[in-house]
């Protein structure tokens, strides 16, 4: 009796002083720390890149003038200047007009108007097709007759006024010559135009007169018919049956002409 008592008491005593061993493993209770303390949150993803900005559309270009700028060409120039992310445009034309008639339409009012508007950066534009008649006023004075010495004085003077409306510190003016039309009873009165043109522009430091007749003469100096155009599987014809207005595939070759004489005026490239 006494030595199983003492057995007994052996056994509690060693199981009273045993260690706790730490359970580890997928079967291991928590610590008590650990059940009382806050949740652990996943860590946050990180920080999105920012969107880069919007590139700032911080040059204005300005588009003056007849059916040509209100039909194709004018209206895929002003889409492929759109395209560029630095350039913001605007465009007023209006067909069957010119410096001759400003009692029919006032260039010279529409354009101080269009410039205080917009505050361009540069002004492309191309007059004057409309322009071999006789010179009236918006006053409806004595009319100066086509043919006459003093045309091309008046016309001249007319030319002195519209670039000097549209100049201001900083802009650039692009004229654009008359392109050659192939039709030579026409032809007569546009070289005249045209020169009258050349020599206004030219004598203004801001203004560029931009030859247009290697775009639309073949290497004998003949009015080009057709030509191969951007978007078009094979060589496309330029004019419509007038021989003057520009189908779809000519405004656009014209255009793809000119939008990089615009950018380069603006310091630009294509990219």
């Amino acid at each position: 009796m006494r030595n199983r008592l003492a057995r007994a008491l052996t056994l509690v005593s060693l199981f009273v002083s045993a260690p706790v061993l730490a359970v580890s493993g997928p079967d291991a209770g928590a610590p008590t720390e650990a059940l009382n303390a806050a949740p652990v949150l996943p860590a946050p993803p990180p920080a999105a890149s920012p969107t880069p900005p919007v590139a700032e559309r911080n040059h204005t270009v300005l588009l003056l003038g007849d059916s040509l700028i209100a039909t194709g060409f004018g209206e895929y120039l002003q889409a492929r200047l759109e395209a560029h992310p630095h350039i913001r445009t605007a465009r007023r034309a209006k067909s069957s007009t010119g410096l001759a008639r400003p009692d029919f339409f006032d260039w010279m009012t529409v354009g101080q108007e269009e410039v205080a508007r917009h505050q361009p950066d540069v002004v492309v534009v191309i007059l004057g097709g409309n322009d071999g008649q006789s010179l009236k006023d918006a006053k409806g004075g004595k009319p100066i007759h086509w043919g006459r010495p003093e045309w091309q004085e008046a016309y001249r003077k007319r030319l002195e006024d519209f670039v000097s409306v549209l100049s201001a510190p900083g802009r650039k003016i692009v004229w654009l010559e008359l392109p050659a039309t192939g039709r030579k009873r026409f032809e007569q009165k546009l070289e005249l135009i045209r020169g009258l043109q050349r020599e206004v522009v030219a004598s203004h430091q801001d203004a560029l007169h931009l030859e247009t007749r290697p775009f639309f003469t073949d290497a004998k100096g003949h009015a080009l018919v057709q030509a191969r155009v951007e978007g078009f599987r094979k060589p496309m014809r330029l004019r419509m049956e007038d021989g003057v207005h520009f189908t779809v595939a000519g405004g656009r070759y014209f255009a793809n002409k000119v939008y990089p004489e615009v950018l380069g005026l603006l310091g630009l490239s294509s990219g």
